[in-house]
Order: C-alpha cells, then structure tokens, then sequence
C-alpha cells in the first residue's frame, strides 16, 4: 500500500516521414494546435459540469496508474501523473482550466487517502499531501512559464520547451525541499534525505513529462482520428516497443539502455501527437520494469538512477520531436524565400541578358572587351598577377595590394618569387611556371606561404593558367590566389587533436600505438632493443575526489612536463587514458638502460608539485616490457608492460617492476579462475561447510561456524583463500557474501530442527560486506524471509575492519544488535585498538587471534598475552572463544586459561551440510566432540594477572 507519509507537428499517422516540404501545410497544423488551445471545444463550452467530471475521471484514474509506480521500499510513487495532466490543462486552457484542475486533484488525492490502511488522521493527512504535491507543482509552473513566454505553448518551439523544463524542475524542487525537511525533523526511523529529495523531486518531474506533453499536443478528437490510420512503421515500432520489454522483463535495470532509442524513433519519424504518446508508453513501461527489478532485489540507488534516466530520456526525446517540428517549420519558411529569391534573380538575370545583348550589338570594338576584362580584373576579391616567363609581375590587382602592401606601381617590374614568395616555395613557382610556357599545360595549381603587409603569414593556392592572345615572345601567366589559410590550420588543428592529447600535450592513444609499431620494426629489422614504460600515479583518484578535477589536471600537466626532462629526443610520451602515462625508449641498451631511465622517473616524480591548493608529493608504479625480448608486437607489448606495472602496484607502489614469464602465468590463471567462479555461481557449486565451536566445559555444541568451500570440477575442494581474491578484484565478493547469508540462516533453521538443543551459526563478515551500505537492511530481510531467530545468528567481524572504519563501525554495529543478531569480535589482540573496540561497542563474544595460540605452548610471553586478554575478556562479561586448536597443548592450555568456547581440527573438521545430520545425529546420541583434558595443571607458570578465572 503506498502511504504518503509525513512524520512516520502534427503529422499524418504514424508512419509519416517528417519531410513536409510545403510551408502552408506545416502552418496549418501550427494553426490547429494553437487554435486548440486559444478556442474552448463545444463540449467545454456548453457542458462544463460534465467536462469537470470526466476531467476528475481521468485524474482519478492517473492516480491509480501511478499506484503502480511505487515498491514496498518507498513511501511515495516514483511518477506522480495526476501533476502532469494538471499542468498540461493548465498551459493549454490558463486560468479557464483552474476548477477543472482543482477539483481532479482533489480526486486524485482521494486516492492514497482512501486506499491508506491508517486511521481517519492518517487518510486525511495522506489526502493533503497528495492535494499539495499535484496542485503546487502544476500552479508553479504554469505561473513560471506563463510569466516567461506568455501565452505560447511550450510544444511550439525548442525554446518554449526548454523553458518550461526549466520552470518545471524549479516547481518540482520548491514542492519536494518542504517535504523532505518536514520528514527530516519529524521521521521515526533512520532515512536518507538526498535520495528522499531526490526522488520526490524526480518523481514530479517524471508524471509531468509523461503526460502533460500528450494533453498539450492535440485533442482527443485528433488523436484518435491519428491513430486509426497505422502505417507499417508504427506497427514495426511497437513490435520493437514489445522486443525491448521482452528483454527488460528478464533483465529490467539493463533494458532501460533500449527504451532511449525506441523514444528516439518515435520523435525522429512520427507526428507530434503520435510521438508524444509512444514516448509515454515507452517511459511509463521502462519505469514500471524498473520498479519490478528494485522488487527484485535492485538497491534504492539503482531505482533511483533508473528513475533520473528514463526522466532524462522521456525530456530528451520530447525536445527531440519539438526541434524537429521548429526546424520544419523554418526550413519550408526558408524554403519560401529561396524560391522567392530565385524567382528575383531569374528576373534580374533576364534583364542582364537584355542588358549583354544590347551591349554587344552597340558595343564590339576591342576597347568594351579589354574595359570589361579590368574591371572583373580589378574588383575580384582574390589576388591577380599575371607574370611573364621569368616571373616579373606585369599586372597587379586591388587585392593584391591588400594582400603583399604594394600599389600597383610598385610592383610592376618586380620578381614576384624573389619578393614576395618564401625561399622554400621559389624553385617550385618558378618550374611550373616554366612548365607551362614549354610543356603545353595549359593549367596547374601551386600552393605557398606568403608574408602579408600585416606582418601574418598567409597560405594561398595559386591556379596558373596560360593566357591566350599573346605573341611567342609576349606570353603570359595568370595566376589567380585563394586564401586557404583557415582551412590550413582547420587541418592542423585536426590533426593535432587527432594525435595528441588536449590536456597534456603528449600522444595519445593512436599516436603512440603508431610510434611504438614503428619502433618495434625498426627493433626486428636492427636487431636492437626498444622499451615500453607504463607509469600509473598512485592514488590519483584520491587526488581529484579530494583536491578537485582542476587540481588533478595542473598535476598531469606537471607529470608531463616532467617525463619530457627524463626521457631523449626520440622518445616519445602518451598518455593512455587518466593518470596512466607510457614512454616509449627507443634504441635502449637492454634492463639496464631502462632501469636506468626509469629510476630517473620515479626520483623526478617525487618531487613536491605546486597545485592551487598547496603542495603535494606523489608516487607512481612503472612496469617495463622490452621488445622483442618480451613480445614482438603492440598489443602484446603493451600488455606485458600492463602486467609488470600492476605487479608494481602490489608490490607496495613507487617501484619497477620487469616483466616475466611468471606474470603471464598468473595473469592467465586469474581470468580463467574469474570465468571458472562467475560459472560456478551460477552452476551451484558453491557449498557451505559447519565446524563445531564446543563448550569448554560441557563439550556440547554451541555454535557451528559457516565456511565457504567450492567444489571445482577439475580441482576438487577448494577453500576461500584461493579464490576470495579473485572474487574482490572481480566485484564477485558481494555476491558471495549474499549467498553464504541467505543459505546459512535456511540451513540454521534446519540446523535447529536437527539438534536437542539450540545451536547458533556463525558468519564471517568481509570487509566489502561489513562497508556495504544495506549491511543491515540485508540481514533484516535476510532474517525475516528465513523465519530464523536472529539471537541463533553469530557475525565475526575482523577487528582491522573496525580500526580502518571507526568512524562508522559504532552505528553499524547499533544497527546489526537492534536486529538481534550476536557480534563476536574475530582476531582479537592482533590490533592496536582492541581495548578501545572493547570499552565502546557492543560485541557479545571475542575470538582469540589464531597466530597468538599457535605460538603459545612454546613461548612464554604469548602465554602471558592469551592469559591477559581473556581475562580481560572475562571481566568485561564477555564470552572468549578461541579456533584453530590443533594439539593437546593447545587446548589444555587453552582450558586451563578460562577459555569458554574451542574451535579446531582437534575436535572436529568441518563437515559439508549434507554430511552435519549424521554429525548431530551422533552427539545427539551421545558421542563427545571435545575430548577429556590429560593435563590437570596449565602449561605456563605464571599466575593469572587478576588472580581469578
């Protein structure tokens, strides 16, 4: 039951192709639109009662629409849709729309109120909050967008549109910031602001954007006269609309990604009115999956993420149809006034053919033409020279005075290569000028740089050509100059960020790869050695989460400038991607030179570099592959190098590290054991093995300790420790922690059934688990699905956990004991806070540190530890367990030292869950676990530090 809580263009069918060409027939679309919303229809008019009702109906029934857009984890829906019709009336019908809109919205609220299964104070609560979050948003943002653009409605123009987004977000923000600090100061349970404000302000914006852009764009007369004609087209779109929930119904968080094209098509090539309405179907569906997978077992911020997208998508796709429907309209208005324009020069080029030909029959002496011939010659907006054959200038136009700073008297006489053309350009200029005097050419091009009266350098492509007319010894060439200057630089430009990274001026990606292929050849084809160098800044992500992007961008700069003081000429630097760098050595003498090189590196690095915010020193992990030694090729160069710095990574970081063989190996092993565990999983080959944890005194059982085993089906048995890595570097060490939670309280269940007397489990708790933010939202639920007593469940939690997350391991564990659940303290003694966890968390037991027992019948000082710490223990009232007991010294000192509760192959191995019935079965029958102590004495000599037990 959903509570609202507070204190607890148009086109012609659907497969029209938007390619209008006529502007009258995209006015007079524009026209019925807009009469439709500055004309009430007849039934507005004349039976407004009726229209009150049927508009409270459609109210009504969008408040139980948008019932379904809300799961059991939140207190309100994720798309309040009665908003969007009141602020779609609104815009369409202003103030006319006002006692329609007020009285739906009281009907939607009847709603919630009248499904709330509170009393009569709840329901009326429920009915004003509802009241408030349809009319308020819709008030502030018709009055919003009214005072902005008037009286235009907002599916007219992009710019309407963007404004009424615009208007829309602000009123959706200004009704759920109230609501959301109201809960804040009056919740009876822990909540999350952010996400609450998030998702009130999303939810308005999301029941707005799916249906006040469908009210706006028609009535309901034109949409059904639209939709009885569909084309092949919308059939194939909602065949693709129906693909697309197929596959979000298995995977709905992941099939979000289609709904944005589908909503894309349907702008692109429908009408407005059409587009509009499949873009709401496609978003309402792809939020009502996405509501069914955070039932599923999707966190709150994935729906929450889920919910910003598909209200991003349905907005982009809306502004998508209405750009489309103003470029429309403005490109046939365009299309208007070229034809009109055309229209005006074939008339002026009427006349000027007059004009030529009256000219010609009065005018053909030699004098018109070689007038006419200098004034095209003087008034073009190009350079003009026309030269002879040893490149003297004989005629000089306007623009060339521009372009070099000499008049035309000036330049008359001169060598224009001498003069005006750059050295590197003059034997080109003046062989093909001499090519087509003697050749025969009648045409070429050349291109040069010329030095402008401006002082600026400028590129100008020159068409020669060979002018006609002229006597044997009087020839000439006229060359006409395009200024190409900006497109030049268009192509360096190019090229530069084609090749080069913006950020820090080193290769990039294709670049270096280019260069190293290069460097390989030459290596192969020489016999010599090049290197690749991979250099990753050690935390580098601390860097910008802390200090800033900005910060982050000075230091690769300066990382950089400071890998070009280490390495030669010939070198080259790219950055790869982030704060990963790569040097390419080229010509180098062996593992030698390369240390040599990148130990400079690494000394050069640690310097302090200056940022805005201060000083800071930074370490990097290099890794170094030789070629051909380590490969022969790019790729595989580059994922040796790959492999020796990650190596240098876990090696402690700010170290070199080669490539070797064995890194291959291993690498190769850990992705075959990733795939290996990912199909495990999911083969069920997981399996949970219980261990007795014994009473010392009475050698009942009293708890059974949960362990993960996987049984491989090439490598039998294999325990956590060869695979829990492999698990966390994956992001598989979530999954498995909730699989060893769920199946542990279902077996603990049936663990009880089998046993005379009650017998807890106990988990071991991770430290991705123990960090995860619904740690105990996880195991309520957990509980709550397995019916299982939650004081039977035992969490172990590694005291380093708790010293690296003090701040927030108190609240944690409050969390965890509200739930019922028992807290054992694991490893105690091999930190530095274990006193301090001691005197302020709310652990029940304590588990003796296994390295401290192993020493402990041999040495004398760890004895004396073990005696201190359980007694501490016991005058804390808190029960001491210890594991790994393996001998008979162990545990008799272990008796002997007032331990409560022993663990270990000494008393029993742990069994598989099919195998723990026959286990319990024996003990039940009798047979003891915990063998008879044969020392009467304890092993060490000195006495208990507080004197008691």
């Amino acid at each position: 039951m959903v509570k609202w809580q507070c204190g607890a263009h148009q086109g012609n069918g659907w497969g029209h192709d938007m390619r209008m060409t006529r502007h009258k027939r995209i006015l007079s679309n524009a026209e019925q639109v807009w009469k439709a919303v500055q004309k009430p229809t007849d039934l507005d008019s004349q039976h407004h009662t009726l229209a009150w009702l049927l508009e409270t109906a459609c109210f009504i029934l969008l408040a139980l629409c948008s019932l379904l857009y809300a799961n059991n984890d939140q207190t309100y829906p994720f798309a309040w849709l009665p908003t969007g019709l009141a602020v779609g009336l609104l815009l369409l019908r202003g103030r006319k729309a006002l006692p329609g809109v007020m009285a739906g919205s009281l009907g939607a609220a009847l709603v919630p109120a009248y499904l709330s299964a509170g009393n009569v104070s709840d329901g009326l609560l429920q009915f004003i909050n509802a009241t408030v979050f349809t009319l308020l948003p819709a008030l502030i943002t018709w009055l919003t967008y009214r005072q902005a653009r008037r009286r235009q409605l907002p599916l007219l123009r992009y710019r309407d549109f963007l404004w009424f987004l615009g208007a829309l977000t602000l009123a959706s923000f200004a009704t759920a910031l109230p609501y959301t600090i109201l809960l804040t100061w009056s919740a009876s349970q822990a909540f999350t602001p952010q996400a609450t404000l998030l998702h009130l302000w999303l939810s308005c914006i999301l029941g707005t954007l799916l249906v006040a852009p469908v009210v706006m764009s028609g009535h309901p007369r034109h949409l059904t006269r639209h939709f009885k004609h569909v084309s092949f087209e919308g059939l194939l779109w909602l065949s693709s609309l129906m693909f697309v929930l197929l596959i979000a119904s298995n995977s709905p968080m992941q099939g979000l990604y289609l709904i944005f094209p589908i909503t894309i098509w349907a702008a692109t090539r429908f009408g407005v009115a059409e587009a509009m309405v499949c873009i709401t179907v496609a978003g309402a569906t792809a939020l009502f999956f996405a509501i069914q997978s955070g039932e599923s077992g999707e966190s709150a911020s994935s729906l929450l993420v889920a919910e910003a997208l598909i209200a991003m998508i349905t907005a982009v796709s809306c502004y998508v149809r209405i750009l489309l429907w103003d470029r429309d309209m403005i490109e046939n208005s365009l299309e208007d006034i070229v034809e009109q324009r055309t229209r005006e020069l074939q008339l002026t080029n009427f006349e000027l053919k007059d004009e030529i030909f009256v000219r010609q029959q009065a005018e053909k002496s030699f004098q018109r033409s070689s007038r006419h011939y200098r004034a095209l010659f003087e008034t073009a907006s190009n350079p003009i020279v026309v030269v002879d054959e040893q490149v003297t200038v004989r005629q000089w136009n306007s623009a060339s005075e521009k372009l070099f700073g000499y008049s035309r008297d000036e330049a008359i006489g001169r060598n224009l290569a001498n003069t005006f053309i750059k050295p590197e350009h003059r034997d080109e200029l003046a062989w093909k000028i001499l090519k087509l005097f003697s050749v025969g050419v009648s045409q070429d091009t050349l291109e040069t740089q010329v030095q402008g009266f401006n002082g600026d350098t400028y590129h100008i492509l020159w068409n020669l050509s060979l002018l006609p007319g002229y006597d044997e010894s009087q020839r000439r060439v006229i060359m006409i100059g395009q200024d190409i200057t900006e497109i030049r630089h268009s192509q360096s430009q190019l090229h530069y960020l084609a090749h080069y990274d913006v950020l820090t001026d080193t290769a990039n990606r294709r670049l270096f790869e280019d260069r190293c292929k290069q460097a390989i050849s030459s290596a192969l084809r020489h016999h010599r050695n090049c290197a690749l160098i991979c250099l990753d800044v050690d935390h580098f992500k601390r860097i910008n989460d802390t200090l800033g992007h900005d910060a982050g961008d000075v230091l690769l700069k300066e990382i950089a400038n400071r890998l070009r003081s280490c390495v030669r000429q010939e070198d080259t630097i790219g950055r790869l991607g982030g704060d990963e760098f790569a040097v390419l050595l080229n010509q180098v003498s062996g593992a030698d030179g390369c240390e040599k090189v990148a130990r400079n590196i690494l000394d050069v690095l640690v310097q302090p570099i200056s940022i805005p915010a201060g000083e800071i020193v930074v370490t990097s992990s290099i890794g170094i592959a030789l070629a051909p030694d380590d490969a022969d090729n790019y790729e595989q160069l580059l994922k040796c190098a790959d492999m020796a710095m990650y190596r240098a990574k876990k090696a402690g970081r700010n170290n070199i590290q080669f490539f070797s063989e064995d890194m291959n190996r291993e690498m190769l092993r850990q992705i075959t054991l990733e795939q290996e565990l990912r199909e495990g999983i999911a083969r069920g080959e997981l399996d949970l093995y219980y261990q007795p944890v014994l009473d010392a005194r009475s050698g009942r059982i009293d708890g059974l300790e949960a362990l993960l085993r996987w049984r491989h089906p090439s490598r039998g048995l294999l325990s956590p420790r060869e695979f829990l890595e492999i698990a966390e570097q994956t992001g598989q060490l979530q999954i498995l922690g909730e699989w060893i939670c769920q199946n542990a309280c279902l077996q603990a269940r049936a663990i009880q059934a089998m046993s005379s007397k009650p017998v807890s489990v106990r988990i071991n708790l991770s430290s991705r688990q123990y960090n995860h933010p619904q740690l105990a939202d996880q195991f309520a639920q957990t509980i709550r699905e397995s019916k299982l007593d939650p004081s039977l469940l035992l969490l172990e939690i590694d005291e380093r956990i708790l010293s690296d997350h003090q701040a927030d391991t108190a609240n944690t564990l409050k969390r965890l004991k509200e739930i019922g659940v028992g807290l054992v303290l694991d490893r105690f003694g091999s930190g530095l806070s274990s006193l301090k966890l001691l005197r302020d968390l709310p652990f029940d037991q304590v588990k003796i540190d296994q390295h401290l027992l192993h020493h402990a019948p041999h040495d004398e000082n760890t004895r004396a530890i073990i005696h201190t710490l359980v007694n501490l223990a016991r005058q804390l009232s808190l029960t001491v367990a210890a594991t790994g007991v393996e001998s008979a010294d162990q545990d008799s000192f272990l008796r002997s030292a007032g331990c409560h509760l022993l663990q270990g192959h000494r008393y029993c191995k742990p069994v598989a869950s099919a195998q723990l019935p026959e286990l319990l079965h024996r003990v039940n029958g009798g047979e003891p676990l915990l063998p008879e102590n044969p020392f009467d004495f304890p092993l060490t000599t000195r006495p208990s530090l507080t004197g008691k037990e």
